[in-house]
This record gives structure tokens, C-alpha cells and sequence, in this order.
């Protein structure tokens, strides 16, 4: 019989895995955006994000937005752009899932941002 882990013990083990899991993703391919999608570390939602963006056949919202570039208070701002990719995903309880990608003016390839249920 296996000794149990106390729940802090857990979670830092589960964190430390899915970490590990999110982490060796690194990019993906978007047809609809005919680039790679990084992931990094602004999300930690799997698996359903991967499969939206490898998927998804339209670009269902597109949103011209100017965000900070680092998080300090007056940092300097810069223009990006938002996709909503949209996809069903699932084997078992399909679900229609909402990722947003988005690309900073000037970068090389847009990055994961957000998931969501459509």
C-alpha cells in the first residue's frame, strides 16, 4: 500500500507535473493563422487549448487592443491583435472551446492567452 500525500504535498506534485506538461508543448501549428502558437507561461489550460488552435477552421473575432509590455505601472505600450479561435473539441462531451491568440506588433509568432467555453 502506497503512503498518501498530504493535500499540500498534492497539489504541489500536480502543479509540478502539468507544469512539466504545459511546458514541453512549446508551439503549435495554426492552419487558420498559417503560424505557430507559443505557448508560454500566460496560461496553463490542457488539453482542449492545443487541439482549438491546431483545429479550428475560422477566425471567429478579431480585436485590435494596446497593451502594456511589461506589467510595471507606466511600462511602455504596444499595439497587438486578438483572434478568437473557435473549435469543437472532445471525444466523450464534445464541447465548443473559445482560445485567444494574440500577436504584439513586431513579434515572430503569436502567443496563447486565454481559454474559455464558448
Amino acid at each position: 500500500m502506497e503512503p498518501k500525500l498530504d493535500p499540500v504535498e498534492y497539489c504541489k506534485l500536480l502543479s509540478s507535473t502539468i507544469r512539466t506538461a504545459y511546458n514541453a508543448i512549446g508551439r503549435v501549428s495554426c492552419q487558420i493563422l498559417q503560424k505557430n502558437v507559443v505557448f508560454n507561461a500566460k496560461g496553463f489550460h490542457l488539453p482542449l487549448a492545443v487541439a482549438v488552435v491546431r483545429n479550428a477552421t475560422a477566425i471567429d473575432e478579431e480585436r485590435e487592443v494596446i497593451i502594456s509590455k511589461k506589467r510595471k505601472k507606466g511600462a511602455k505600450r504596444v499595439k497587438a491583435k486578438q483572434y478568437a479561435l473557435v473549435a469543437t473539441v472532445g471525444r466523450n462531451n464534445p464541447v465548443r472551446v473559445r482560445v485567444i491568440v494574440m500577436e504584439v506588433e513586431n513579434s515572430q509568432n503569436p502567443i496563447f492567452w486565454s481559454i474559455m467555453r464558448d
